[in-house]
């Protein structure tokens, strides 16, 4: 029987080069602040105190990462093995989130219906969370309240998006944290 740990996984994925050039790239990137959509479509500013920012535009090494996070993916679901995962449809293109001191992100976890509002349709199954920095503390994810995971440089943390996998950023106390998202269909 599998304990829903045994599917979150982080797997080690994104060169440190990589890393670096997206970090460049984002420094002189168009930032706005962090909002959750609800299903009314209005976008709600008072869920979170000090949210984090967000950037969602394409990067000169956008298709590289997307390319890595393709085969970790497939990893992902090989190291499961588990028969459910077979008939994933694509993941969304990157969304970017810059954590200033103080800022973290709320206790929520994975239904993201907007991506699902024009030509791509389905649900959000895996959720993917990478890490591009270390030079900064606080800012780790808390997932059941107990288990808190710092990731490193290129690490990748994968898990369902679903009920069961609530989590958050908690809040950061030095330096800038740089992370990205993408979600899998």
């Amino acid at each position: 029987m599998k304990l829903l740990t045994d599917y979150i996984k982080i797997k080690p994925s994104i060169s440190k080069k990589l890393c670096k050039e997206l970090l460049k790239e984002l420094k002189q990137s168009k930032w706005r602040e962090h909002d959750f959509l609800h299903y009314s479509g209005k976008r709600d500013f008072k869920t979170q105190k000090n949210p984090c920012e967000t950037f969602g535009g394409q990067l000169p090494h956008s298709q590289e990462l997307m390319d890595v996070l393709h085969k970790t993916i497939h990893n992902y679901i090989e190291t499961i093995h588990s028969p459910y995962y077979d008939g994933w449809n694509g993941y969304t293109t990157t969304k970017f989130n810059k954590y200033q001191v103080g800022s973290l992100m709320e206790k929520h976890w994975d239904n993201i219906h907007s991506i699902f509002d024009g030509d791509i349709k389905g649900i959000p199954t895996l959720s993917i969370i990478g890490g591009l920095n270390n030079n900064f503390q606080g800012g780790e994810i808390e997932m059941f309240e107990n288990t808190k995971i710092k990731l490193k440089v290129g690490e990748v943390l994968i898990f369902p998006s679903n009920f069961l996998y609530p989590h958050k950023v908690c809040p950061v106390t030095k330096g800038t944290r740089y992370s990205f998202v993408n979600w899998v269909y």
